[in-house]
């Protein structure tokens, strides 16, 4: 398993911070609900926390349905079922029925809108923070989970600038599926210049004002980056069709009567 999402995190907002980081550690890894998760110990060194603070985001994540605690046997991806309101709507969003296409779908719709109102209501420290975003995004391009936070950190300032409330936390809602995307499709593709021109043409029409080459700028980033996301997808699906048709072929055989023994004669 990659150790990627489990890092030591700051002591602000510690609790709601390791919430957010074994939630993204369970979407990157694509848990399934009653796949088992690293020990109390293991998850208090990969994250540099302690035990009470761990304890409580584990209660939280318990109430909420993600997390489910066998006394004596460990912690378990749970699935969901108890969880209400935003956070646990998107982890629903994941093991529900809902498919990928209408993630992407969503994601358009929403963020195109949010940039478009971004264009016309943005301040000037909303734009310089935006702006600050795009820079640590240059500077992560070698860096899968700085590149990523940094994506995602830019595509919330805009949604923040564009002074929608519920729209706004639509997106949010969303953010913990779009940070796997966005970490995928960084992982699967090694040339990134191509997403930094992208957010370098939405930046531009922000700081411009112009409210609909802000719409078209990340209507094309958000269709590129959504086709790409289908495609390995659909690429991940047939390996692992290949490899379930492969494991059932061994085991059909494995199942089949042995062949009876013949007498082999000892000169």
């Amino acid at each position: 398993m990659t150790e990627l999402p489990l890092t030591p995190i700051p002591r602000s907002t510690i609790t709601d911070q390791i919430v957010e980081r074994i939630t993204a550690f369970i979407l990157d890894e694509r848990l399934r609900p009653g796949d088992k998760l690293p020990s109390e110990r293991e998850l208090m060194v990969r994250l540099g926390v302690g035990r009470s603070s761990l304890r409580e985001a584990i209660k939280t994540l318990s109430a909420i349905g993600i997390v489910v605690v066998q006394i004596g046997d460990g912690m378990y991806v749970g699935s969901g079922q108890s969880a209400i309101l935003t956070k646990p709507l998107s982890w629903g969003l994941l093991i529900g029925e809902h498919t990928v296409r209408e993630v992407v779908e969503a994601r358009f719709l929403v963020e195109t809108e949010l940039c478009a109102l971004a264009a016309e209501r943005a301040t000037d420290e909303d734009l310089a923070g935006i702006s600050a975003r795009l820079d640590a995004m240059r500077a992560g391009r070698d860096d899968a989970e700085a590149f990523t936070q940094a994506d995602q950190d830019f595509h919330l300032a805009i949604a923040a600038a564009a002074r929608n409330g519920v729209l706004y936390h639509v997106l949010d809602m969303l953010r913990h599926i779009v940070r796997v995307w966005m970490f995928k499709t960084f992982i699967d593709d090694p040339v990134r210049h191509t997403g930094i021109i992208d957010h370098e043409r939405i930046e531009a029409a922000l700081q411009a004002h112009d409210p609909d080459e802000a719409r078209a700028a990340m209507g094309d980033h958000l269709s590129t980056a959504g086709n790409k996301l289908l495609n390995l997808l659909a690429e991940l699906a047939a390996t692992e069709a290949a490899e379930a048709a492969l494991a059932a072929a061994v085991l059909g055989e494995m199942e089949k009567e042995p062949p009876a023994l013949t007498e082999v004669s000892v000169p």
